[in-house]
């Protein structure tokens, strides 16, 4: 790689990534300032807090790794292929590929491979054997939380779990996101571990007397991570998530939190529900999918 001034120069790949279809090979530097990449990075923490609460907890050494390959964080679980991700906030990911498979060998999931949170991300193609495009991420921030008017709702109560419901927070969650019914007792050991982490923090939606939707907030400083929020199918399209989006900004203004991150799946319900309540897109992200099997 040759560097100038507040640029990025890429080398001819030679691990795989056959072509870069941009208007010009001149990539910024990498801003630690942009609101993208500090979205992105606090996703990465948090997916990684997670994964070293698992291991530590359930003795889980063995079943999960974590590995830095360049820049790119590589987190492997093989137990359940959503942990599986490399995360990186830079295009030098593209040239490490044959690092990245060699990591995740053995593993019964792959990998998703979540670059750089920019439009460049969307124009990039890998021509190496098992490498699919995936998912698009909207990337999200307000620089000033305290600022955003959030009304309560009257439909739903919104409180913290207490301690004896937490096992129902988690039987909520696992449901509202589609977990697999065999996968939901390890699952379950292993999130209890995170009502002891002190930067989280862990919130219910009650109609009524029913459960309708959960959602956590991770907390560093004065930075503030919107994570796992979501309804119950049947409180869908009912204001749910919002009211939970809205709670959880009221919560990280009354902890004196400034800057407020999260993200999405680009274009769905989850992104306009975050707009609605203030948040801005501030970029976006083609993921990439790595499937050993395809090797074969």
């Amino acid at each position: 790689m040759t560097m100038s001034i507040g640029t990025v120069l890429l080398e001819p790949p030679e691990s795989g990534l056959s072509e870069v279809e941009r208007s010009s090979t001149r990539l910024p530097f990498l801003n630690e300032a942009d609101p993208a990449i500090q979205s992105f990075r606090f996703v990465a923490r948090y997916d990684s807090m997670r994964l070293d609460t698992y291991r530590r907890g359930e003795h889980l050494g063995s079943r999960i790794l974590t590995s830095r390959i360049g820049s790119a964080l590589a987190l492997r679980f093989d137990d359940v292929g959503y942990f599986n991700r490399v995360y990186c906030a830079d295009h030098n990911v593209f040239n490490k590929l044959p690092g990245i498979e060699d990591f995740y060998r053995g593993s019964p999931f792959g990998c998703e491979l979540v670059g750089p949170p920019s439009d460049e991300s969307a124009s990039v193609r890998i021509s190496r054997t098992g490498w699919t495009p995936a998912n698009r991420y909207a990337w999200l921030c307000h620089p000033d939380c305290g600022s955003l008017v959030c009304g309560q709702t009257t439909q739903f109560t919104i409180r913290p779990p207490r301690p004896s419901e937490r096992q129902q927070f988690l039987l909520a969650y696992l449901r509202a996101f589609d977990a697999q019914p065999d996968r939901i007792p390890s699952a379950l050991r292993n999130m209890l571990h995170l009502f002891d982490r002190p930067e989280l923090h862990f919130l219910m939606a009650w109609h009524g007397d029913t459960l309708a939707g959960v959602a956590m907030m991770m907390r560093y400083d004065d930075t503030a991570l919107l994570c796992a929020g979501a309804a119950l199918p049947e409180f869908r399209e009912m204001g749910c998530h919002v009211a939970l989006l809205a709670a959880r900004i009221r919560l990280a203004s009354s902890f004196g939190c400034r800057q407020l991150f999260s993200w999405a799946a680009l274009g769905g319900q989850s992104q306009a529900n975050m707009e609605k309540v203030g948040l801005e897109v501030v970029g976006s992200t083609t993921s990439w999918r790595y499937s050993p099997v395809a090797r074969i």
